[in-house]
Protein backbone atom coordinates (compact mmCIF):
# COMPACT_ATOMS: atom_id res chain seq x y z
CA UNK A 1 0.00 0.00 0.00
CA UNK A 2 2.87 2.36 0.82
CA UNK A 3 4.43 1.98 -2.66
CA UNK A 4 1.06 2.68 -4.32
CA UNK A 5 0.65 5.89 -2.29
CA UNK A 6 4.17 7.01 -3.18
CA UNK A 7 3.51 6.30 -6.84
CA UNK A 8 0.28 8.33 -6.81
CA UNK A 9 2.11 11.16 -5.05
CA UNK A 10 4.71 11.07 -7.82
CA UNK A 11 1.98 11.42 -10.41
CA UNK A 12 0.54 14.43 -8.60
CA UNK A 13 4.00 16.00 -8.56
CA UNK A 14 4.32 15.24 -12.26
CA UNK A 15 1.06 17.04 -12.97
CA UNK A 16 2.26 20.01 -10.95
CA UNK A 17 5.47 20.01 -12.98
CA UNK A 18 3.38 20.09 -16.14
CA UNK A 19 1.67 23.25 -14.98
CA UNK A 20 4.91 25.01 -13.99
CA UNK A 21 7.37 23.65 -16.60
CA UNK A 22 9.31 25.99 -18.84
CA UNK A 23 9.40 25.54 -22.57
CA UNK A 24 13.10 25.41 -23.40
CA UNK A 25 16.26 23.35 -22.84
CA UNK A 26 19.90 24.34 -22.98
CA UNK A 27 22.82 21.95 -23.51
CA UNK A 28 26.37 23.28 -23.44
CA UNK A 29 29.83 22.07 -22.51
CA UNK A 30 33.06 20.64 -23.82
CA UNK A 31 34.10 17.68 -25.99
CA UNK A 32 37.64 16.43 -25.56
CA UNK A 33 39.27 14.85 -28.62
CA UNK A 34 36.41 16.00 -30.82
CA UNK A 35 35.46 13.89 -33.83
CA UNK A 36 33.46 16.46 -35.78
CA UNK A 37 32.55 20.14 -35.78
CA UNK A 38 29.01 19.64 -34.47
CA UNK A 39 26.95 18.34 -31.57
CA UNK A 40 23.35 17.50 -32.44
CA UNK A 41 20.44 17.15 -30.02
CA UNK A 42 17.28 15.48 -31.31
CA UNK A 43 13.94 14.31 -29.95
CA UNK A 44 10.58 13.24 -31.31
CA UNK A 45 7.75 15.23 -29.77
CA UNK A 46 5.07 13.57 -31.89
CA UNK A 47 3.07 10.62 -30.55
CA UNK A 48 1.62 9.53 -33.89
CA UNK A 49 4.70 9.34 -36.10
CA UNK A 50 8.45 9.77 -36.09
CA UNK A 51 9.20 13.36 -37.03
CA UNK A 52 12.23 14.22 -34.90
CA UNK A 53 13.35 17.76 -34.13
CA UNK A 54 17.07 18.39 -34.69
CA UNK A 55 19.17 21.14 -33.11
CA UNK A 56 22.83 21.56 -34.06
CA UNK A 57 25.62 23.34 -32.17
CA UNK A 58 29.03 24.18 -33.63
CA UNK A 59 32.03 22.81 -31.73
CA UNK A 60 34.94 25.26 -31.66
CA UNK A 61 38.66 24.45 -31.75
CA UNK A 62 38.73 23.98 -27.97
CA UNK A 63 35.77 21.58 -28.02
CA UNK A 64 33.22 24.03 -26.61
CA UNK A 65 29.62 24.09 -27.80
CA UNK A 66 26.23 25.49 -26.77
CA UNK A 67 22.68 24.99 -28.05
CA UNK A 68 19.26 26.11 -26.78
CA UNK A 69 15.95 24.99 -28.22
CA UNK A 70 12.18 24.90 -27.51
CA UNK A 71 10.87 21.87 -25.67
CA UNK A 72 7.43 20.46 -24.69
CA UNK A 73 6.24 21.64 -21.31
CA UNK A 74 6.30 19.50 -18.20
CA UNK A 75 7.12 16.08 -19.65
CA UNK A 76 10.15 13.83 -20.02
CA UNK A 77 11.10 13.01 -23.60
CA UNK A 78 13.64 10.42 -24.69
CA UNK A 79 16.28 12.34 -26.62
CA UNK A 80 19.73 11.87 -28.14
CA UNK A 81 22.93 13.89 -28.09
CA UNK A 82 25.17 12.94 -31.03
CA UNK A 83 28.79 13.75 -31.76
CA UNK A 84 30.61 12.01 -34.58
CA UNK A 85 29.66 8.34 -34.40
CA UNK A 86 28.82 8.54 -30.68
CA UNK A 87 25.38 8.84 -29.12
CA UNK A 88 24.33 9.74 -25.58
CA UNK A 89 20.83 8.81 -24.45
CA UNK A 90 19.09 11.45 -22.30
CA UNK A 91 15.63 12.07 -20.87
CA UNK A 92 15.16 15.80 -21.26
CA UNK A 93 12.65 17.94 -19.42
CA UNK A 94 11.70 21.56 -20.05
CA UNK A 95 13.90 23.80 -17.92
CA UNK A 96 16.98 21.59 -18.12
CA UNK A 97 20.24 23.54 -18.35
CA UNK A 98 22.90 20.89 -18.81
CA UNK A 99 26.63 21.42 -18.81
CA UNK A 100 28.04 18.31 -20.49
CA UNK A 101 31.64 17.12 -20.57
CA UNK A 102 32.89 14.05 -22.42
CA UNK A 103 36.07 12.51 -23.82
CA UNK A 104 35.43 10.69 -27.10
CA UNK A 105 38.19 8.16 -26.35
CA UNK A 106 35.96 6.71 -23.59
CA UNK A 107 32.65 8.26 -24.58
CA UNK A 108 30.04 6.43 -22.45
CA UNK A 109 32.16 6.21 -19.30
CA UNK A 110 33.30 9.86 -19.31
CA UNK A 111 29.96 11.61 -19.90
CA UNK A 112 29.08 13.86 -16.99
CA UNK A 113 26.46 16.57 -16.51
CA UNK A 114 26.07 19.55 -14.19
CA UNK A 115 23.21 21.99 -13.69
CA UNK A 116 19.39 21.72 -13.55
CA UNK A 117 18.34 18.29 -14.79
CA UNK A 118 21.79 16.76 -14.33
CA UNK A 119 20.67 14.22 -11.71
CA UNK A 120 18.45 12.51 -14.28
CA UNK A 121 21.06 12.56 -17.07
CA UNK A 122 23.86 11.22 -14.83
CA UNK A 123 21.49 8.42 -13.78
CA UNK A 124 20.83 7.62 -17.47
CA UNK A 125 24.58 7.69 -18.19
CA UNK A 126 25.23 5.26 -15.33
CA UNK A 127 22.43 3.02 -16.59
CA UNK A 128 24.01 2.99 -20.06
CA UNK A 129 27.39 1.72 -18.89
CA UNK A 130 26.00 -0.80 -16.39
CA UNK A 131 22.76 -2.11 -17.96
CA UNK A 132 22.67 -0.63 -21.46
CA UNK A 133 20.37 1.87 -23.13
CA UNK A 134 16.71 1.90 -22.19
CA UNK A 135 15.59 0.20 -25.41
CA UNK A 136 18.07 -2.63 -24.86
CA UNK A 137 15.49 -3.95 -22.40
CA UNK A 138 13.87 -5.22 -25.60
CA UNK A 139 16.75 -7.62 -26.24
CA UNK A 140 16.54 -9.08 -22.74
CA UNK A 141 12.79 -9.62 -22.89
CA UNK A 142 12.86 -11.01 -26.44
CA UNK A 143 15.06 -13.85 -25.24
CA UNK A 144 12.30 -14.85 -22.85
CA UNK A 145 9.74 -15.05 -25.67
CA UNK A 146 11.32 -18.41 -26.60
CA UNK A 147 10.02 -19.82 -23.31
CA UNK A 148 6.62 -21.26 -22.47
CA UNK A 149 4.03 -18.84 -20.96
CA UNK A 150 4.73 -19.41 -17.24
CA UNK A 151 8.49 -19.15 -17.70
CA UNK A 152 8.09 -16.07 -19.90
CA UNK A 153 5.98 -14.26 -17.31
CA UNK A 154 8.48 -15.05 -14.56
CA UNK A 155 11.40 -13.92 -16.74
CA UNK A 156 9.97 -10.52 -17.63
CA UNK A 157 9.04 -9.94 -14.00
CA UNK A 158 12.67 -10.63 -13.04
CA UNK A 159 13.84 -8.04 -15.60
CA UNK A 160 11.34 -5.49 -14.31
CA UNK A 161 12.42 -6.00 -10.70
CA UNK A 162 16.07 -5.60 -11.76
CA UNK A 163 15.26 -2.19 -13.27
CA UNK A 164 13.40 -1.13 -10.13
CA UNK A 165 16.35 -2.25 -7.99
CA UNK A 166 18.70 -0.17 -10.12
CA UNK A 167 16.40 2.80 -9.59
CA UNK A 168 16.26 2.26 -5.82
CA UNK A 169 20.03 1.76 -5.55
CA UNK A 170 21.01 4.78 -7.64
CA UNK A 171 18.08 7.18 -7.63
CA UNK A 172 18.07 8.71 -4.15
CA UNK A 173 18.36 12.27 -5.51
CA UNK A 174 16.06 11.90 -8.50
CA UNK A 175 12.78 13.85 -8.80
CA UNK A 176 9.68 11.90 -7.82
CA UNK A 177 8.19 12.64 -11.25
CA UNK A 178 11.14 10.94 -12.95
CA UNK A 179 10.89 7.89 -10.69
CA UNK A 180 7.23 7.61 -11.67
CA UNK A 181 8.20 7.82 -15.34
CA UNK A 182 10.88 5.14 -14.94
CA UNK A 183 8.55 2.71 -13.19
CA UNK A 184 5.79 3.29 -15.75
CA UNK A 185 8.21 2.90 -18.67
CA UNK A 186 9.29 -0.63 -17.74
CA UNK A 187 5.94 -1.77 -16.42
CA UNK A 188 4.24 -0.98 -19.72
CA UNK A 189 7.16 -2.34 -21.72
CA UNK A 190 6.34 -5.69 -20.13
CA UNK A 191 2.66 -5.26 -20.93
CA UNK A 192 3.56 -4.52 -24.56
CA UNK A 193 5.66 -7.69 -24.82
CA UNK A 194 2.80 -9.66 -23.29
CA UNK A 195 0.72 -8.53 -26.27
CA UNK A 196 3.45 -9.60 -28.70
CA UNK A 197 4.06 -12.99 -27.07
CA UNK A 198 1.35 -15.27 -28.60
CA UNK A 199 2.20 -14.83 -32.28
CA UNK A 200 5.94 -14.14 -31.87
CA UNK A 201 6.41 -17.24 -29.69
CA UNK A 202 4.58 -19.37 -32.25
CA UNK A 203 6.64 -17.99 -35.14
CA UNK A 204 9.84 -18.87 -33.27
CA UNK A 205 8.46 -22.34 -32.67
CA UNK A 206 7.51 -23.09 -36.29
CA UNK A 207 10.35 -20.97 -37.75
CA UNK A 208 8.12 -19.10 -40.19
CA UNK A 209 5.44 -16.42 -40.28
CA UNK A 210 2.06 -17.69 -39.11
CA UNK A 211 -1.36 -16.30 -38.21
CA UNK A 212 -2.32 -19.58 -36.52
CA UNK A 213 -1.74 -19.20 -32.79
CA UNK A 214 -2.69 -21.91 -30.27
CA UNK A 215 -5.03 -20.89 -27.47
CA UNK A 216 -2.50 -21.65 -24.73
CA UNK A 217 -0.22 -18.85 -25.98
CA UNK A 218 -2.88 -16.31 -25.01
CA UNK A 219 -2.56 -17.15 -21.32
CA UNK A 220 0.04 -14.37 -21.25
CA UNK A 221 -2.39 -11.79 -22.68
CA UNK A 222 -5.07 -12.81 -20.18
CA UNK A 223 -2.62 -11.94 -17.40
CA UNK A 224 -2.08 -8.45 -18.84
CA UNK A 225 -4.13 -5.86 -16.90
CA UNK A 226 -6.31 -3.09 -18.28
CA UNK A 227 -4.57 -0.11 -16.71
CA UNK A 228 -5.18 3.33 -18.19
CA UNK A 229 -4.11 6.79 -17.08
CA UNK A 230 -3.87 9.97 -19.14
CA UNK A 231 -0.80 11.00 -17.15
CA UNK A 232 1.15 8.18 -18.78
CA UNK A 233 0.75 9.58 -22.30
CA UNK A 234 4.25 11.02 -22.08
CA UNK A 235 5.65 7.47 -21.72
CA UNK A 236 6.36 5.77 -25.09
CA UNK A 237 5.69 2.26 -23.79
CA UNK A 238 2.22 3.27 -22.54
CA UNK A 239 1.47 4.39 -26.10
CA UNK A 240 2.68 1.02 -27.42
CA UNK A 241 0.46 -0.72 -24.89
CA UNK A 242 -2.57 1.41 -25.84
CA UNK A 243 -2.10 0.73 -29.53
CA UNK A 244 -2.69 -3.02 -29.24
CA UNK A 245 -4.36 -3.63 -25.88
CA UNK A 246 -7.93 -4.16 -27.09
CA UNK A 247 -7.05 -6.14 -30.20
CA UNK A 248 -4.84 -8.53 -28.19
CA UNK A 249 -7.56 -8.99 -25.57
CA UNK A 250 -10.04 -9.72 -28.36
CA UNK A 251 -7.76 -12.38 -29.83
CA UNK A 252 -7.25 -13.88 -26.37
CA UNK A 253 -11.03 -14.24 -26.15
CA UNK A 254 -11.01 -16.25 -29.37
CA UNK A 255 -11.92 -13.61 -31.96
CA UNK A 256 -9.63 -13.25 -34.98
CA UNK A 257 -9.94 -11.54 -38.33
CA UNK A 258 -7.85 -12.12 -41.43
CA UNK A 259 -7.62 -9.84 -44.44
CA UNK A 260 -7.73 -6.14 -45.12
CA UNK A 261 -10.75 -3.87 -45.47
CA UNK A 262 -13.41 -6.56 -45.34
CA UNK A 263 -16.88 -6.07 -43.87
CA UNK A 264 -15.95 -8.40 -41.01
CA UNK A 265 -12.75 -6.49 -40.27
CA UNK A 266 -14.54 -3.14 -40.33
CA UNK A 267 -17.19 -4.45 -37.92
CA UNK A 268 -14.47 -5.66 -35.52
CA UNK A 269 -12.61 -2.34 -35.76
CA UNK A 270 -15.79 -0.41 -35.02
CA UNK A 271 -16.42 -2.60 -31.98
CA UNK A 272 -12.88 -1.93 -30.75
CA UNK A 273 -13.38 1.82 -31.19
CA UNK A 274 -16.58 1.68 -29.12
CA UNK A 275 -14.83 -0.29 -26.37
CA UNK A 276 -11.91 2.16 -26.35
CA UNK A 277 -14.21 5.18 -26.29
CA UNK A 278 -16.11 3.81 -23.31
CA UNK A 279 -13.19 2.42 -21.27
CA UNK A 280 -10.36 4.88 -21.85
CA UNK A 281 -9.96 8.25 -20.14
CA UNK A 282 -10.48 11.12 -22.57
CA UNK A 283 -6.92 11.89 -23.68
CA UNK A 284 -5.98 8.20 -23.93
CA UNK A 285 -9.09 7.65 -26.07
CA UNK A 286 -8.09 10.62 -28.20
CA UNK A 287 -4.66 9.10 -28.83
CA UNK A 288 -6.10 5.62 -29.48
CA UNK A 289 -8.52 6.96 -32.09
CA UNK A 290 -5.89 9.23 -33.64
CA UNK A 291 -3.24 6.54 -34.04
CA UNK A 292 -5.77 4.12 -35.53
CA UNK A 293 -6.93 6.72 -38.04
CA UNK A 294 -3.38 7.75 -38.86
CA UNK A 295 -2.22 4.15 -39.32
CA UNK A 296 -5.17 3.00 -41.42
CA UNK A 297 -5.95 6.15 -43.41
CA UNK A 298 -4.08 4.97 -46.48
CA UNK A 299 -4.96 1.27 -46.42
CA UNK A 300 -8.73 1.36 -45.94
CA UNK A 301 -11.48 2.76 -48.15
CA UNK A 302 -11.30 6.52 -48.55
CA UNK A 303 -14.93 7.11 -47.59
CA UNK A 304 -14.34 5.28 -44.30
CA UNK A 305 -11.25 7.38 -43.62
CA UNK A 306 -13.11 10.63 -44.32
CA UNK A 307 -15.99 9.61 -42.04
CA UNK A 308 -13.57 8.74 -39.24
CA UNK A 309 -11.79 12.07 -39.58
CA UNK A 310 -15.15 13.89 -39.42
CA UNK A 311 -16.10 11.98 -36.25
CA UNK A 312 -12.70 12.68 -34.67
CA UNK A 313 -12.98 16.43 -35.37
CA UNK A 314 -16.44 16.46 -33.84
CA UNK A 315 -15.26 14.71 -30.67
CA UNK A 316 -11.92 16.51 -30.27
CA UNK A 317 -12.16 19.79 -32.23
CA UNK A 318 -9.02 21.24 -30.61
CA UNK A 319 -6.89 18.10 -30.76
CA UNK A 320 -3.18 18.65 -31.33
CA UNK A 321 -3.27 15.53 -33.52
CA UNK A 322 -5.54 17.16 -36.11
CA UNK A 323 -2.86 18.80 -38.32
CA UNK A 324 -1.05 15.49 -38.81
CA UNK A 325 -4.29 13.55 -39.26
CA UNK A 326 -5.56 16.07 -41.81
CA UNK A 327 -2.27 15.83 -43.70
CA UNK A 328 -2.38 12.02 -43.65
CA UNK A 329 -5.94 11.93 -44.95
CA UNK A 330 -5.08 14.47 -47.67
CA UNK A 331 -2.26 12.16 -48.77
CA UNK A 332 -4.70 9.20 -48.73
CA UNK A 333 -6.97 11.17 -51.09
CA UNK A 334 -4.05 12.01 -53.36
CA UNK A 335 -3.01 8.34 -53.56
CA UNK A 336 -6.53 6.93 -53.88
CA UNK A 337 -7.70 4.83 -56.87
CA UNK A 338 -8.29 6.82 -60.04
CA UNK A 339 -5.86 9.62 -59.16
CA UNK A 340 -2.87 10.24 -61.39
CA UNK A 341 0.39 8.92 -59.92
CA UNK A 342 3.03 11.64 -59.35
CA UNK A 343 5.67 11.59 -62.05
CA UNK A 344 9.20 10.48 -61.19
CA UNK A 345 12.45 11.22 -62.98
CA UNK A 346 14.31 7.93 -63.30
CA UNK A 347 18.04 7.64 -63.81
CA UNK A 348 18.98 3.99 -64.20
CA UNK A 349 22.33 2.58 -63.02
CA UNK A 350 23.32 2.55 -66.71
CA UNK A 351 22.71 6.31 -66.90
CA UNK A 352 19.49 6.15 -68.92
CA UNK A 353 17.00 8.99 -68.23
CA UNK A 354 13.28 8.24 -68.36
CA UNK A 355 10.13 9.36 -66.55
CA UNK A 356 7.48 7.25 -64.89
CA UNK A 357 4.99 8.83 -67.31
CA UNK A 358 7.01 7.37 -70.21
CA UNK A 359 5.71 3.96 -69.12
CA UNK A 360 2.08 4.82 -69.91
CA UNK A 361 0.47 1.94 -71.76
CA UNK A 362 1.99 -0.51 -69.30
CA UNK A 363 0.97 -1.50 -65.78
CA UNK A 364 3.60 -0.38 -63.26
CA UNK A 365 4.34 -2.02 -59.93
CA UNK A 366 6.30 0.67 -58.09
CA UNK A 367 8.31 -0.24 -54.99
CA UNK A 368 10.35 1.88 -52.58
CA UNK A 369 13.20 -0.04 -50.93
CA UNK A 370 16.77 0.03 -49.60
CA UNK A 371 19.58 -2.51 -49.55
CA UNK A 372 19.73 -2.41 -45.75
CA UNK A 373 16.03 -3.37 -45.54
CA UNK A 374 15.98 -7.18 -45.28
CA UNK A 375 12.23 -7.39 -45.84
CA UNK A 376 12.62 -5.31 -49.01
CA UNK A 377 15.25 -7.63 -50.45
CA UNK A 378 13.29 -10.74 -49.45
CA UNK A 379 10.13 -9.48 -51.12
CA UNK A 380 11.98 -8.45 -54.26
CA UNK A 381 13.36 -11.99 -54.53
CA UNK A 382 9.78 -13.28 -54.17
CA UNK A 383 8.75 -11.10 -57.13
CA UNK A 384 10.51 -13.51 -59.50
CA UNK A 385 7.49 -15.83 -59.25
CA UNK A 386 5.14 -12.93 -60.00
CA UNK A 387 7.19 -11.97 -63.06
CA UNK A 388 7.09 -15.55 -64.29
CA UNK A 389 3.29 -15.64 -63.97
CA UNK A 390 2.92 -12.30 -65.78
CA UNK A 391 5.70 -12.65 -68.35
CA UNK A 392 3.25 -12.24 -71.28
CA UNK A 393 1.71 -9.08 -69.81
CA UNK A 394 3.03 -5.52 -70.33
CA UNK A 395 4.03 -4.94 -66.70
CA UNK A 396 7.04 -2.93 -65.53
CA UNK A 397 8.60 -3.33 -62.09
CA UNK A 398 10.15 -0.05 -60.96
CA UNK A 399 12.30 0.18 -57.84
CA UNK A 400 13.19 3.44 -56.08
CA UNK A 401 15.99 3.11 -53.52
CA UNK A 402 16.33 5.40 -50.51
CA UNK A 403 19.94 4.39 -49.91
CA UNK A 404 23.01 6.04 -51.42
CA UNK A 405 24.96 2.76 -51.16
CA UNK A 406 24.54 1.95 -54.85
CA UNK A 407 27.42 -0.54 -54.89
CA UNK A 408 25.73 -2.82 -52.33
CA UNK A 409 22.41 -2.57 -54.10
CA UNK A 410 23.91 -3.42 -57.49
CA UNK A 411 25.52 -6.45 -55.87
CA UNK A 412 22.16 -7.54 -54.42
CA UNK A 413 20.22 -7.10 -57.65
CA UNK A 414 22.91 -9.01 -59.55
CA UNK A 415 23.24 -11.83 -57.01
CA UNK A 416 19.50 -12.47 -56.81
CA UNK A 417 18.80 -11.69 -60.49
CA UNK A 418 16.21 -9.06 -59.59
CA UNK A 419 15.11 -7.68 -62.93
CA UNK A 420 13.39 -4.32 -63.33
CA UNK A 421 13.97 -0.58 -63.62
CA UNK A 422 16.11 0.77 -60.78
CA UNK A 423 16.72 4.33 -59.63
CA UNK A 424 17.85 6.15 -56.50
CA UNK A 425 15.91 8.90 -54.73
CA UNK A 426 18.49 11.57 -54.01
CA UNK A 427 18.07 12.76 -50.43
CA UNK A 428 16.63 9.48 -49.13
CA UNK A 429 13.79 10.14 -46.74
CA UNK A 430 13.91 13.85 -47.60
CA UNK A 431 13.67 13.25 -51.35
CA UNK A 432 10.90 14.65 -53.50
CA UNK A 433 9.90 11.11 -54.52
CA UNK A 434 9.31 10.07 -50.91
CA UNK A 435 7.28 13.21 -50.24
CA UNK A 436 5.25 12.86 -53.42
CA UNK A 437 4.22 9.32 -52.53
CA UNK A 438 4.01 9.88 -48.77
CA UNK A 439 6.32 6.95 -48.04
CA UNK A 440 6.46 6.35 -44.28
CA UNK A 441 8.14 2.96 -44.09
CA UNK A 442 9.93 0.39 -46.21
CA UNK A 443 9.05 -1.48 -48.28
CA UNK A 444 6.19 0.54 -49.84
CA UNK A 445 4.29 -0.48 -52.97
CA UNK A 446 1.98 1.22 -55.48
CA UNK A 447 0.06 -0.35 -58.37
CA UNK A 448 -0.42 1.99 -61.36
CA UNK A 449 -2.58 1.21 -64.38
CA UNK A 450 -1.91 1.79 -68.08
CA UNK A 451 -3.28 5.35 -67.84
CA UNK A 452 -0.84 6.18 -65.04
CA UNK A 453 -3.49 6.12 -62.30
CA UNK A 454 -3.48 4.40 -58.91
CA UNK A 455 -5.39 1.12 -58.83
CA UNK A 456 -5.71 0.27 -55.12
CA UNK A 457 -5.85 2.14 -51.83
CA UNK A 458 -3.84 -0.75 -50.41
CA UNK A 459 -1.45 -2.48 -52.81
CA UNK A 460 -0.67 -6.16 -52.14
CA UNK A 461 2.96 -6.98 -51.37
CA UNK A 462 5.02 -9.54 -53.33
CA UNK A 463 4.48 -11.99 -50.46
CA UNK A 464 0.75 -11.84 -51.27
CA UNK A 465 1.62 -13.38 -54.63
CA UNK A 466 -1.75 -14.61 -55.90
CA UNK A 467 -3.66 -11.57 -54.63
CA UNK A 468 -1.21 -9.28 -56.45
CA UNK A 469 -1.27 -11.34 -59.66
CA UNK A 470 -5.08 -11.34 -59.67
CA UNK A 471 -5.20 -7.56 -59.19
CA UNK A 472 -2.84 -7.07 -62.13
CA UNK A 473 -4.69 -9.57 -64.33
CA UNK A 474 -7.95 -7.65 -63.73
CA UNK A 475 -6.40 -4.63 -65.44
CA UNK A 476 -6.14 -6.54 -68.73
CA UNK A 477 -9.76 -7.71 -68.88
Amino acid sequence: MKSIKLFLLSLVLLLCATAKGQDSVKVWGNVQNKLSDTVEVSYNGNNLAYYPEHFVARVDKKGNFSVSFPFPKGIYVQSEIRHGNHLAEVLLHAGDKLQMTVDTRLFDSTIHYKGPGSEVQNFIALHTITKGRMNQYTTKVKEAINEEPDTFLKAINVEYRAEMKFLNDNGANLPASFKAYWETYYKYYNYFFMQQYPQTHQMIKVRRYTDTVPEENYVVVKEMPLAFNDTFLQVPTYLLYLTGVFESKLKAAGYTTIGKDTLELRAVEDSLYNVAFNLLPDHSAEFYMAQNLYGRARSQRLDRTLNQLHSFKKQWPKSTYLPLLTSQVAMAEKLSPGHLAPDINIVTPEGKHIKLSDLRGKVVYLGFWAGWCRQCVGEMIAERKIKDLLHKRPVEFVYVSLSDDTATERMLTSRYKMEGIYTTAKGGWDSKEVKAYGVQGLPAYFLIDEQGKFVKQYTPTPMQTMELVMEIEKLFK
